[in-house]
């Protein structure tokens, strides 16, 4: 549930919200996670679920062809039937995806061992050009099922996708009801005490005041949801610190996104000082495989026919919006103010191609509302929706995710495909000293001139 200072008149659809959604590249072990790394609970209740029914137990290895052949036309019919970017994936990237089984399924055929057909899988996924679209590695399964269990009621099916027999087998996992070793449950979880004492500040977080009384800046980079706790404290001391300044930059630069209430919660309402209505909207393909994610998000609530999305006046609608889509929601989210600092100054938001997920949420809220002059490099995209979906392949048990709906910003373009446009285009370039950086000298000439 929201807090209720965040106030989220939803209609049709629950608030937007990216509990983990990594991009290419913010993996486990890898640099800075956007997911929320959590412990998760061995006695936490996973309620059954329709999404994977009477699929047979794992042939682990070595698979036949056969069987690689059915795992590939099972993944092919989710994609085909579910994913909303088909189109613009043509659009943006020349890529027709669909035209292409043929070629991959004979590459699928001619694999040889269960990592070469694992790769080629990959591969096949990797052209669809999403980055909440790609399968899952052994490393990041109990990073993901953490984040799942403790997000807690409503993730129910992403859960018991994980906890099939034949992902278990796969996945060389324990099911949750068997793991007792607190190392097993939170192997992966990042958030530790050193010599038992805990961390101050999570190091997500710069500070800089650029000209005294003048002008600050905050940088931030990640949305992290395991990170909120720490940075919540050090953001509100900060911003109570230069309530009274001019300017204030916020900096996304390389934020690849995390938990939307992030910003949500601890950025906009403290800045603010009325009330921010922001309308998006959310279409869907409509196949019954998402029908368990759907309802176990609450986004079946009030699902409109794409027909009358003509009702809403959005000028720059993709062209499929009406043909592959069956559904919509119109999400009207309002942002309260919550113990605002009562900052009056100007805003500028650094932005740039990796700002991505909840991130770019954050990006396409600025933008569409006024919130921030934004300024720097188009982002990455894909920033309005829920989580991406779960499916697990019926005979290898390799787990895949996918993008479930098309965000339109609130003139109906597409989020995936237009992403966040800024205001005052430069080079977003973070190599040098942050008081050299082209985007930050733009602001600082901006700041100046008023």
């Amino acid at each position: 549930m929201r807090p209720r200072f965040v106030l989220s008149v939803v209609i049709s659809a629950t608030a937007i919200l990216l509990v983990v959604s990594c991009n290419s590249g913010d993996l486990p072990g890898k640099k800075q996670s956007e997911s929320e790394q959590v412990q998760a609970s061995p006695d936490a209740p996973v309620a059954s679920s329709k999404v994977a029914e009477e699929l047979p137990e794992a042939a682990v290895s070595p698979l036949t062809v056969e069987q690689r052949l059915e795992d590939f036309d099972y993944m092919w019919k989710i994609i085909e039937e579910n994913y909303p970017f088909l189109e613009v994936n043509k659009r943006l990237n020349g890529e027709d995806w669909l035209a292409n089984k043929e070629e991959y399924r004979n590459k699928i055929a001619a694999v040889k061992t269960d990592d070469e057909f694992l790769g080629e899988m990959t591969f096949v996924l990797s052209r669809l050009n999403n980055g909440h679209t790609n399968f899952i590695s052994k490393d990041e399964y109990p990073w993901y099922l953490n984040t799942y269990v403790q997000a807690g009621f409503g993730y129910e099916p992403w859960i018991n996708v994980f906890q099939q027999p034949n992902v278990l087998a796969r996945y060389n996992q324990k099911p949750l009801n068997e793991q007792t070793s607190s190392d097993e449950i939170s192997k992966n979880n990042n958030m530790v005490e050193e010599e038992g004492v805990r961390k101050e500040t999570s190091g997500n977080v710069e500070k800089v005041i650029i000209e005294p009384d003048q002008i600050a800046y905050l940088g931030m980079r990640s949305f992290g949801g395991h990170l909120m706790e720490m940075d919540s404290a050090e953001i509100r001391d900060f911003f109570k610190q230069v309530k009274d300044f001019k300017t204030l930059i916020l900096d996304i630069r390389g934020n690849g996104g995390g938990s939307s209430d992030y910003w949500r919660i601890h950025i906009v309402p403290q800045l603010i000082n009325k009330p921010i209505t922001y309308n998006t909207y959310s279409l869907y393909r409509g196949d019954k495989y998402a029908d368990a994610f759907m309802q176990s998000r609450r986004l079946t609530e009030g699902l409109q026919p794409i027909a009358n999305i003509k009702d809403e006046e959005l000028p720059k609608i993709p062209p499929e919006a009406t043909t592959m889509f069956k559904n919509y929601n119109k999400n009207v989210d309002i942002v309260t103010p919550y113990h605002s600092v009562g900052f009056k100054g100007e805003i500028y938001l650094l932005l740039d191609s990796a700002v991505y997920s909840s991130a770019e949420g954050f990006a396409a809220f600025a933008k569409g509302t006024g919130f921030a002059t934004v300024v720097g490099g188009r982002t990455g995209g894909d920033g309005l929706g829920t989580d991406p979906l779960l499916a697990a392949l019926p005979n290898s048990g390799y787990v895949f995710r996918f993008s479930l709906q098309m965000g339109l910003n609130s003139d109906g373009s597409c989020n995936e495909e237009v992403k966040t446009v800024p205001d005052i285009e430069v080079d977003p370039d973070t190599s040098k000293p942050l008081l050299d950086q082209p985007a930050v000298q733009k602001v600082l000439q901006l700041a100046k001139s008023h």
